[in-house]
């Protein structure tokens, strides 16, 4: 039994719109996030795990980097740093690995917001925030506290999330 999955389906035009649609859904979440620049909460990662268990490792972190970018072009302001997009792809990546033709379990989810929350928004979020300026001694903290606080919440969002999707699926492949 493989643990995680280095899969992604075929990009048809189905997918392609399907693909579209939980983009649109990253970007319009991503809208609602709150925080200043170097901590902050938003239901995006809602949508960055959907497209993790439906399109696999590859396209979805495909799809969070150009996400990334797109949503700069559209709302960003001052400099276009690409570790931040670096970022958005390893995220979907792990969601891609743990999620993708794997049944959706909690020990999955926990797994799999632990990695993120870990490696991206603690490490490589905080990497890079210390590349633009900022001070480690300053963020870390509040850093490691807001993820510690955040992850039981995106763990159960994104497992009730996935648990519903998992009863819709059939339906959207059979059409």
């Amino acid at each position: 039994m493989q643990v995680v999955s280095l899969s992604s389906p075929k990009l048809t035009t189905r997918n392609l719109v399907y693909l579209a649609m939980l983009m649109a859904m990253a970007l319009v979440l991503g809208r609602f996030s709150v925080g200043n620049d170097w901590i902050k909460i938003s239901p995006a990662f809602i949508a960055t795990g959907l497209m993790g268990y439906y399109f696999g490792p590859w396209l979805a972190a495909l799809a969070a980097a150009l996400n990334d970018q797109i949503a700069y072009m559209l709302w960003g302001s001052g400099g276009n740093f690409l570790g931040f997009t670096l970022s958005a792809a390893v995220g979907a990546l792990i969601y891609g690995l743990f999620f993708h033709k794997k049944a959706v379990t909690l020990w999955r989810v926990i797994v799999a917001t632990v990695l993120v929350v870990s490696i991206v928004n603690v490490g490589l979020d905080t990497l890079w925030l210390v590349m633009m300026g900022f001070k480690l001694q300053v963020i870390i903290w509040p850093r490691v506290i807001k993820n510690l606080v955040v992850l039981p919440v995106q763990a159960a969002l994104l497992y009730t999330v996935l648990k519903a999707v998992v009863r819709v699926r059939p339906r959207l492949e059979r059409n």
